[in-house]
């Protein structure tokens, strides 16, 4: 059996797919308002389709730096923030919110009769 050079090739999908809605990843935001974008995937994946889709734009400085500038304590224990140890979001965990935006997203076609 013969292999081609694409055969070992790795692909990079873009950014977010063009179903991806604005209204979505805003209603995202509003649910997960309490949480940290570094610790929610959910979070995350909102926050970096509206970034793509350029309704917001992220910040020059970090959130350390922000609060120093104005003379805020900066909180950097975990208890502070109601967790008890770091967790990462594995890829895992990132593609599962991404099939569930997908399926909101082909759920939710112009035609769809929910919207009438």
């Amino acid at each position: 059996m013969l292999f081609s050079p694409l055969d070992d090739a790795l692909l990079v999908p873009p950014g977010i797919c063009g179903l991806a809605q604005a209204d979505l990843a805003h209603d995202l935001m509003r649910r997960h308002r309490d949480c940290r974008a570094e610790r929610c995937a959910w979070k995350q994946v909102a926050y970096r389709t509206l970034v793509q889709l350029g309704r917001i734009e992220p910040p020059n400085s970090s959130s350390r730096e922000r609060a120093h500038r104005h003379g805020i304590e900066f909180p950097y224990r975990s208890d502070v923030y109601g967790v008890r140890e770091r967790t990462e979001a594995t890829a895992e965990t990132f593609q599962q919110v991404l099939d569930g935006l997908k399926a909101l997203a082909n759920d939710m076609s112009p035609n769809d009769s929910r919207d009438r």
